[in-house]
């Protein structure tokens, strides 16, 4: 699984959850999710419950900093998903 892909792939939750979010400017950065689209902490919690069922994962209450914004959750993804 590619980079881009995971990453498509959040923007996609992302834009489930949040159907009213613009997402057009979410990059591959260390901005936090927060600070671009005013993601609150019950926003936060459903994207990580829709990636853990998307990917047959799971996250751990002690991994949820490796998903405060696209970078980190790029990084944390790949090497999850292997």
């Amino acid at each position: 699984m590619t980079r881009d892909h995971i990453m498509q792939t959040i923007i996609e939750i992302i834009q489930e959850v949040m159907p009213e979010a613009d997402c057009s400017g979410l990059q591959d950065t260390d901005t936090p999710f927060s600070d671009i689209i005013e993601m609150d902490s019950l926003d936060f919690l459903d994207v990580v419950m829709a990636l853990q069922k998307r990917y047959s994962i799971e996250i751990k209450d002690t991994e949820l900093t490796n998903l405060k914004d696209m970078k980190h959750s790029l990084d944390f993804l790949e090497a999850k998903l292997g």
